[in-house]
């Protein structure tokens, strides 16, 4: 992947951080994925337009762009985007279920089908609490995904946080792609705040914040309003807060004892409940690593 060109140079990195995942990427993904570099998207038009710039070693079919031997991957793209497509809408409706819950303030689909690679079929969601009521709201979100477990859905709320632990400390690319990724449906002035502690993300991806650019953001309905100042009103006090300490200490023992050797992206604490148990990240940014290393 050796060029003089910095920006065919970046192209053909994100194309290969891309096809650690099986995935290839649309032209207004490479430009908003862009590795380190900023551009345009007629930069990335031009770029691409011009064979010898990056070497013949970029296939384009249906839209989409991999590297060269990688046709794979695009075939892989249509199928798991259609079938994102499908699913979207029952995301979206888990979604409103849970702004309705008390101390939720923002939602965001995060994962594979935040990209339209649902390969898994889980549906994943990174949730901002209250302060102070982190676990309480964590015990209620598990009773809805069991519920969605009978209805046939995998609903996954894997990292949620409360709004006093916005900053996400693991400043690499692979954290700065799941900042960047993740579509808020939710607490939009929540997530615009993530985005702006979260600005180192922008070194490794200078053209993906687009948190401007949201729109404004639906009124929640009457029903849904009631329920939620009601549970906050009943459990926003003294009580709450015994069932906060007492879940906690609970949910952290029990959940510190399945933590696996290989685990790189756990943390339970009174702010944070973080269970990525797979060691998913480390595996990327290590064979990621490997690849470039070899440029």
């Amino acid at each position: 992947m050796q060029t003089l060109d910095p920006l065919a140079n970046a192209i053909l990195q994100t194309l290969d951080y891309a096809d650690l995942f099986e995935y290839a990427l649309s032209p207004d993904q490479v430009q908003r994925y862009l590795i380190g570099v900023r551009a345009t998207r007629d930069d990335i038009t031009r770029a691409l337009s011009d064979p010898a710039r990056l070497n013949g070693a970029v296939l384009r079919r249906a839209g989409f762009l991999a590297l060269a031997d990688r046709d794979a991957s695009i075939t892989a793209r249509i199928a798991w985007r259609n079938a994102a497509q499908r699913q979207m809408p029952r995301a979206r409706f888990y979604a409103r279920l849970l702004a309705n819950f008390p101390f939720v303030r923002m939602i965001a689909l995060t994962g594979g089908l935040a990209m339209e690679n649902a390969r898994d079929n889980d549906i994943d969601f990174l949730i901002v609490t209250a302060p102070g009521r982190l676990w309480l709201t964590r015990g209620l979100i598990v009773a809805l995904v069991r519920l969605a477990r009978i209805g046939g859905d995998k609903v996954c709320p894997n990292f949620i946080l409360t709004e006093n632990a916005l900053t996400i400390p693991d400043q690499n690319l692979y954290t700065a792609h799941e900042i960047a990724q993740m579509i808020p449906l939710s607490g939009f002035g929540v997530y615009r705040k993530m985005r702006t502690l979260n600005a180192w993300a922008e070194n490794f991806l200078p053209n993906a914040n687009s948190a401007n650019e949201l729109p404004d953001e639906q009124p929640q309905n009457r029903l849904g309003a009631f329920i939620k100042n009601l549970g906050e009103r009943l459990f926003g006090g003294r009580f709450g807060a015994r069932i906060e300490r007492w879940e906690m200490r609970r949910k952290i023992a029990k959940l510190s004892a399945q933590i696996p050797a290989h685990a790189d992206g756990v943390e339970f604490s009174a702010e944070v409940c973080r269970g990525f148990f797979s060691g998913h990240a480390a595996r990327i940014m290590n064979e990621f690593q490997k690849r470039t290393a070899n440029v």
